[in-house]
């Protein structure tokens, strides 16, 4: 390394900045992918969001030899040590959304990379932890001025509902990504239904329920990429489910995964969208949250122009578009960078931030 500087989590953008004229690539990448064997999930749900990880990993081969990059397939589990050291890899793209089942033990996979000062890709150990806990992230935002919808964090199927919560209410697990049990049933119009889908969730998941404001409007997915410097990336999404009696209109799971990607584009379009509040917003978040290299946000628009925060996730989907529907990726085409350029600049970027 060229810097005098410990490296560390908190200081690798100070070490980025003192090399900022660094355009290294790594020569050899381990591509680190979720182990996803059926009995660690609870659900087929849950599964069904990691099926298929290493064939999609493995979707970044071309993209590795256009750069002359070597690469190894490591699966992240037990043996992600042993194999790390045989292998030697330069650096590490984490790809890995869930450990055993948990999104929370994902944060083992940057704490082994750090233990071996390995580079690596996405967020560190408390940017990982902290975006699987939807309680908290509506937290930290609110207390930096960030708008998030009135919430609260529901324990338990007798918990007393604040009062203050105007209907309509969404019910989400305040530990799942990946859109599981976000459904037309998760919108609550009034108590009883409130509480007939939180004794489903809790009875069937054993986690916590985040409840929230539903905001009907209009819906953003925006994007952080880490180069150079930050900037935000965001698209509109125009979603219209299939059969919908109510006005909600939203990105819900069967639309996610209970399609394939030609499906998928029958009923939900994206455009360009930009707002320099917005932007500032985003840019912000991503710093409060502690993510790293790129992130993305869910935000919703009221009648009024206002926005909210409704979710936040570190190591968002990042894929080739080639059979994916990765978010990230169609941003970065509408706005007009490749990924094969997306790809160098992470790799780049993050050799620079470890002073190679």
């Amino acid at each position: 390394m060229n810097n005098t500087i410990v490296n560390l989590p908190h200081t690798r953008q100070l070490i980025a900045k003192n090399n900022h004229s660094c355009r290294k690539l790594p020569q050899k990448v381990a591509i680190i992918y979720t182990d996803e064997k059926r009995e660690y999930f609870y659900t087929e749900e849950e599964f069904w969001t990691v099926e298929g990880s290493e064939d999609e990993a493995r979707e970044f081969q071309p993209y590795f030899d256009q750069l002359n990059i070597q690469t190894c397939y490591l699966k992240g589990d037990s043996n992600l040590v042993k194999n790390l050291r045989h292998e030697k890899p330069d650096m590490a793209l984490n790809l890995v959304t869930t450990v055993k089942g948990y999104d929370y033990l994902g944060a083992t996979i940057p704490a082994t990379l750090e233990l071996l000062e390995i580079p690596y890709t996405g967020a560190a150990i408390l940017g990982f932890s902290l975006g699987c806990n939807k309680y908290l992230i509506y937290a930290l935002l609110s207390q930096h001025g960030i708008p998030v919808p009135r919430f609260q964090l529901l324990t338990s199927t007798k918990s007393t509902i604040d009062p203050s919560l105007r209907y309509p209410l969404i019910l989400k697990l305040n530990e799942e990504h990946s859109n599981v049990e976000i459904k037309r049933e998760s919108i609550a119009e009034n108590e009883t239904q409130l509480r007939k889908r939180l004794r489903y969730l809790i009875n069937k998941y054993e986690q916590d329920v985040l409840v929230s404001e539903f905001i009907d409007g209009r819906e953003f997915g925006a994007f952080v990429f880490q180069s150079y410097n930050k900037k935000a990336y965001t698209i509109e999404r125009k979603i219209h489910l299939p059969n919908n009696n109510s006005r909600h209109e939203f990105l819900d799971y069967d639309i996610v995964w209970g399609n394939d990607y030609d499906n998928y584009k029958k009923y939900v379009h994206y455009e360009k969208f930009h707002d320099p509040l917005l932007n500032a917003y985003v840019k912000k978040a991503f710093n409060i949250i502690k993510m790293d290299d790129y992130g993305k946000f869910d935000i919703r628009m009221d009648s009024l122009g206002n926005y909210y925060f409704i979710d936040a996730n570190a190591n968002c989907h990042f894929a080739p578009l080639t059979g994916s529907s990765s978010e990230l990726s169609i941003a970065m085409k509408m706005y007009g960078i490749s990924f094969k350029t997306l790809l160098k600049r992470l790799l780049q970027n993050t050799m620079r931030e470890w002073g190679y």
